[in-house]
């Protein structure tokens, strides 16, 4: 899934000199958290309902005074994965949408919750899989070259650097029949140490089969 299938397209925009209370009324009005600020046709801050609510006199504060600068921004192309390790890395609550310098959404924390479970409802059925390769950070994406070449899916994907300049790479992919994710990465060059295939909630439920392919466990 990419940032585009789940981002808010009708996006709300502040000027750097609108006033903070014009923030509070969008916020209450739209019930949102977060507000791209825009000058020139470009994002230059965003501004949270967090940075107008201590601001004393909200009349004479301006939006660009009490909004993050330059803030850190993706693309619709994006796998969501992707974009969700960006605002878990910098502790942030939503990314700007941008096609070159245009803004064309936003996308937040409750997005890609959404996604989230969008994703498990897809997952009919899929198949976990484990895998150890380098610390190379175009690993992600060859993964998700090698599975979509196929004809896959990859529902999500994530990676924990470990000792020795290596990464776990972890995801659940859903496969055309007659296809065995372990196998096609494998072949690959990927190191698969673990494959788990079922539907949602199999392993709970005693149906998963565990996949072993070339010592995998």
């Amino acid at each position: 899934m990419l940032v585009r299938d789940c981002m808010t397209a009708r996006v709300e925009t502040l000027a750097p000199d609108d006033d903070v209370a014009t923030a509070r009324e969008v916020f209450r009005r739209r019930r949102i958290r977060h507000i791209p600020v825009v000058a020139a046709g470009r994002v230059i801050g965003v501004v949270s309902d967090r940075d107008v609510r201590g601001v004393v006199d909200g009349k004479t504060t301006s939006v660009d005074s009490v909004m993050t600068p330059a803030p850190a921004t993706t693309t619709p192309a994006t796998p969501v994965e992707l974009a969700a390790s960006k605002m878990r890395t910098r502790k942030i609550g939503c990314l700007p949408v941008l096609e070159g310098d245009t803004l064309v959404g936003i996308v937040s924390e409750s997005d890609l919750l959404v996604a989230l479970v969008d994703l498990c409802n897809l997952m009919d059925p899929t198949s976990a899989l484990e895998l150890d390769c380098e610390d190379d950070p175009d690993a992600l994406r060859r993964v998700r070259q090698v599975v979509e070449r196929h004809g896959g899916m990859v529902a999500w994907m994530t990676a924990i650097r470990v000792h020795g300049g290596r990464q776990r790479v972890t995801l659940r992919v859903r496969m055309p029949l007659g296809q065995t994710p372990a196998l096609m990465l494998e072949e690959a060059g990927f190191k698969v140490t673990s494959c788990v295939s079922g539907r949602p909630g199999a392993v709970a439920e005693g149906r998963a089969t565990s996949a072993s392919h070339g010592g995998d466990s």
